[in-house]
């Protein structure tokens, strides 16, 4: 979980010479686009779960699989690293060629990149400009997206469901759950049964919470105890597609 603090959240910073290229562009503002995503809502099932709980690996790598599977999610929530607060909020296809994410951190405004058709479109608010480029600047960009060159898209390359799937499987502090010290416990989700997944002895609090039906679906992830926070998940496969801003909406770079 940490990593994945640092390479993830710590990507949401626009570089300076893409906010100071902008500083000379102006239109009219109006309310910005959407951006497809919807409210989380739980995915998981009523199931009644069993007497006798199934096994931490058994439940560890159904998650994994019927979440790498699925075609499209929502993940949203909070992570701590080195004191500073981080919010994530992406929602689209797994493979992330169609997607809305909303990154944000500490004080900071809040930053949104849709990715829709190829084209990376990115949106701020006017708190971000404002630090990045001045107070004057901030408003003609406030309630705008601007068309990410390719260099700078890619610096959020791996900012997708499967990207942060597959990093937090495979980290230490999390793929930990899959043994034989892991403690599985009845919990519920929003009033649903699920599965709650913790180290019995000598772990750092990171747990894992799935759905107490035969798919274990992802539900939510909780950081260790150094790097508090939680990630939760739904919309499996029920996202509607991301659409593009409306030109009117849209500043190109000079190139």
């Amino acid at each position: 979980m940490s990593r994945l603090s640092r390479r993830a959240l710590g990507a949401g910073v626009v570089p300076l010479s893409v906010a100071l290229a902008l500083a000379g562009c102006g239109t009219e503002t109006e309310p910005a686009a959407a951006g497809g995503s919807s409210k989380p809502s739980s995915s998981s099932s009523s199931t009644t779960t069993k007497a006798e709980p199934p096994s931490a690996s058994s439940l560890y790598a159904k998650a994994r699989k019927t979440a790498l599977a699925a075609e499209s999610g929502h993940i949203a929530g909070t992570m701590t690293n080195s004191g500073d607060k981080f919010t994530i909020d992406l929602a689209g296809t797994v493979d992330g060629t169609n997607q809305s994410l909303g990154l944000g951190r500490g004080a900071d405004g809040k930053i949104t990149i849709l990715t829709v058709g190829g084209k990376n479109y990115l949106s701020a608010t006017e708190d971000f400009w404002a630090d990045q480029v001045g107070a004057g600047p901030a408003k003609t960009l406030q309630n705008k997206f601007v068309i990410l060159p390719a260099a700078q898209a890619k610096e959020f390359g791996d900012l997708t469901i499967k990207g942060l799937l597959t990093e937090m499987f495979e980290d230490k502090q999390l793929s930990v759950l899959d043994g034989a010290n892991t403690r599985v416990e009845k919990t519920t989700i929003d009033g649903a049964d699920a599965w709650k997944l913790t180290e019995r002895s000598g772990g750092d609090g990171a747990a894992l919470v799935v759905s107490a039906d035969d798919k274990a679906t992802l539900l939510r992830i909780e950081g260790p105890t150094d790097d508090p926070g939680r990630l939760d998940f739904s919309e499996w496969d029920e996202v509607p597609a991301v659409t593009a801003p409306a030109p009117s909406k849209v500043i190109e770079l000079p190139k």
